[in-house]
C-alpha cells in the first residue's frame, strides 16, 4: 500500500511541485520500486516537452541513471544476504 502511494505521490509532484521534491521522492521511492525513476523521468519529459529546447530529454537521462544505481544496489544487496 506504501509503495503505490508513493509512486503516485512522485508522479503526482511532477504536475504540483517543484522538480527537487519531485527528484527527491523519486530517488526514495528507488528504494522500493527500481523503475520509479525512470517512468517518472519519461513522464516528465512528456508533459513539459519542448521541441526548440534540445534534443536531450534530460529527466528520463537522469531517471535512467537512477534506475541503473538502484538496480545494481539491489542486485548487490541480494547477493550477499
Amino acid at each position: 500500500m506504501m509503495r503505490g502511494l508513493l509512486t503516485m505521490a512522485t508522479f503526482i509532484s511532477v504536475v504540483l511541485f517543484p522538480w527537487p521534491l519531485t527528484a527527491f521522492l523519486a530517488i526514495v521511492s528507488a528504494f522500493f520500486e527500481p523503475f520509479v525513476p525512470l517512468a517518472v523521468g519519461l513522464f516528465a519529459d512528456t508533459l513539459y516537452y519542448l521541441p526548440r529546447e534540445g534534443a536531450w530529454p534530460l529527466s528520463t537521462l537522469f531517471g535512467a541513471g537512477i534506475t541503473g544505481i538502484a538496480l545494481f544496489v539491489r542486485s548487490r544487496l541480494r547477493a550477499d544476504i
